[in-house]
């Protein structure tokens, strides 16, 4: 598996299903960067995990994420470390479909 790749800013990796969990860390970068304590994001934005563990970005795992907006993800710049470990540290077979590897 190669380590490099170019990341298109397609947004493919935020629409595939599943549940962005949260950190601590994640919360705090998150909240600051919308200008929220981080009870008022906890409270917007994310909800209990299905294996009831921790918290993950509210919304449907079948849809994209609520943050993504055509193709840019408005949070980016305090994305979630599951998002900005994508797709080197992520178990999704397939992903060199999407991220191309990078140019030489």
């Amino acid at each position: 598996m190669t380590t490099d790749f170019h990341c298109s800013h397609c947004g493919e990796c935020c629409r595939i299903p599943g549940q962005i969990h949260l950190t601590e860390a994640d919360i705090t970068r998150l909240a600051t960067l919308l200008g929220l304590t981080e009870h008022e994001f906890i409270q917007c934005y994310a909800e209990l995990a299905r294996d009831r563990r921790d918290l993950v970005i509210k919304g449907d795992p079948a849809l994209p994420c609520l943050f993504l907006n055509g193709n840019d993800c408005v949070v980016y710049p305090a994305r979630p470390q599951q998002c900005a470990g994508y797709p080197l540290e992520w178990n999704n077979p397939g992903w060199e479909q999407i991220c191309r590897p990078k140019p030489q």
